[in-house]
């Protein structure tokens, strides 16, 4: 019996222009009523998170959970301080950002707590981030002003994967992290053992809820990890980098059309049954 679902944000829960479809919401009431709780897993921040929630009825989140920055961090929903999260070494950050130089690529740097940085950013970017989050620019000369700061994460920009997974490969190892690709535009250097998969377990043992009674649904290579340790693993019709044919459950369903309604009647409405 389900008792978690578990969804990723962008061109997952929310659909292409960043709103949240109406058969979403709907299904979290649907979800509600039947005893099965719903949590945003996101790349992006917790405070993001909410953001993206702006517009939607207020208590929709209320006695959930969010997994942020790809499972490193868990909060309570409404409160800021965390249940858990964790950080990479300015060093690191630093390193990694010098070694970005070399590519040409624009850079997200990300702090604990919600703010983020960025540099040298594509107008297909600045177009994306547009409404849907904020960030401060800064000259992309050095980031000797975070020094102190808790990070996250660094991110660097290319709205072409294959040139990313070569960055990627070229830069090699570095220790104490790991990497993903998310959003079609997007490689991540995180810490490392930290993944939405990890998020997902996590919150499950806080909450004692047996993987088996939990699904995760997801778009993109970051989501994999998340989809894997689910008992049940979706795919939006729109996901990139075959995620599909290596989910349990390939939906027909985009995230233009809210994911969740597809997920509640063909998965967790039987269950009640």
């Amino acid at each position: 019996m389900y008792k978690l679902v578990a969804s990723d944000m962008d061109e997952t829960f929310l659909a292409h222009d960043h709103s949240i479809p109406q058969a979403n919401i709907d299904a979290i009431r649907r979800m509600c009523e039947l005893g099965v709780l719903f949590v945003p897993a996101s790349g992006r921040s917790y405070s993001s998170v909410l953001e993206s929630f702006s517009s939607a009825p207020a208590d929709l989140l209320d006695g959930t959970y969010v997994i942020s920055y790809n499972g490193g961090t868990i909060n309570r929903a409404g409160d800021p301080h965390p249940l858990q999260s964790r950080s990479l070494p300015f060093e690191t950050i630093r390193g990694l950002f010098e070694r970005g130089k070399a590519f040409d690529v624009g850079v997200h740097i990300y702090q604990s707590d919600g703010v983020v940085w960025a540099a040298n950013l594509p107008e297909d970017d600045k177009r994306y981030l547009d409404g849907h989050m904020a960030y401060r620019e800064f000259d992309g000369a050095s980031i000797d002003f975070l020094r102190g700061v808790s990070l996250a994460k660094i991110l660097f920009v290319r709205h072409d994967l294959a040139f990313l997974h070569r960055m990627a490969e070229q830069i090699g190892a570095v220790p104490g992290t790991a990497f993903t690709f998310s959003s079609g535009r997007y490689l991540e250097y995180i810490p490392e053992g930290v993944d939405k998969g990890h998020g997902l377990r996590a919150l499950a043992g806080i909450l004692g809820v047996g993987m088996a009674e939990t699904i995760a649904v997801g778009d993109s290579l970051n989501d994999l990890p998340m989809i894997e340790a689910a008992g049940l693993g979706v795919a939006v019709s729109n996901a990139t980098d075959g995620i599909d044919g290596l989910a349990d459950y390939a939906a027909h369903s985009s995230c233009d059309d809210g994911i969740l309604a597809e997920v509640v009647e063909k998965f967790i409405e039987p269950q009640a049954c």
